[in-house]
């Protein structure tokens, strides 16, 4: 049974005011004046992604303490709950490193495994793409009309968030047959692609090794536009996915890329 908005509203006003707190950190904090630490697998964290993180946690333990926590810097929180929130609290953290826009907050909420509510914002390029299982997807409060196109892969260009998805062996050869078959790659878009693709915008975009905190939010966003979203196996996206991401806006061209 499609979900109706009223039974989600509650969760999705919270959602928002989630994503004002995360906003307000990042202006306080001028990009020159970041402290930058890097993680076990040599990504950089900045002391910005911890303090948005902790403080969305402190407002979900606040309103909804028996609610389960996925988030990206700290020690997931469970209650064995059918309610999940999941937190990046910046995504493209590079890119907010380097003073480019292209970085933004995530946030989802699953219900039972599934994701209802999506959300990327993204203060510095001034866009919030918000996605609501069974009720649409909107950019800056305006709804995205649902809509997908038949066109083939040569006939689209793909966009990635960088080479180092591709770094193993068998992902360069499905990452070089891609360049073969599409136009032309652009690089470094992280999240912001995903919005961009719901807008069509970008007609496809290909990553791998992304952790659930990555590509979950995205879900209801890219679905709820028209779009498609899976692994590279053409299966749905849940939390025991193993991080390979293909979303496109024509079913042709994402059928064709799973067949490389």
């Amino acid at each position: 049974m499609p979900l109706k908005l009223k039974d989600l509203s509650q969760y999705l006003n919270f959602a928002k005011k989630l994503v004002n707190a995360s906003e307000r950190i990042i202006k306080k904090t001028p990009s020159n004046r970041l402290k930058i630490d890097f993680k076990s697998d040599k990504s950089p964290v900045t002391k910005i992604d911890m303090k948005i993180e902790k403080e969305l946690r402190s407002m979900i333990i606040k309103k909804y303490p028996s609610h389960d926590i996925y988030g990206e810097e700290y020690k997931n929180k469970s209650n064995n709950s059918p309610f999940v929130w999941v937190i990046d609290p910046i995504d493209g953290t590079k890119n907010f490193i380097n003073g480019n826009g292209n970085f933004g907050t995530l946030i989802s909420l699953c219900i039972d495994k599934i994701p209802v509510i999506g959300i990327i914002n993204c203060p510095d390029i001034k866009k919030t793409w918000i996605g609501i299982r069974d009720n649409g997807a909107y950019c800056n409060g305006k709804k995205i009309k649902k809509s997908q196109n038949n066109l083939n892969l040569s006939k689209l260009y793909f966009s990635t968030s960088g080479m180092t998805a591709f770094k193993s062996n068998k992902k360069n050869k499905k990452y070089n047959a891609l360049i073969k078959k599409t136009k032309y790659a652009t690089f470094g878009g992280d999240c912001v692609q995903y919005g961009l693709l719901a807008e069509k915008r970008i007609p496809l975009v290909v990553e791998s090794f992304l952790k659930p905190y990555d590509y979950i939010p995205l879900v209801n966003i890219v679905e709820e536009s028209g779009g498609i979203i899976s692994d590279w196996k053409g299966n749905p996206l849940n939390f025991q996915s193993n991080g390979d991401v293909v979303a496109s806006i024509s079913k042709k061209a994402h059928q064709q890329f799973l067949k490389i």
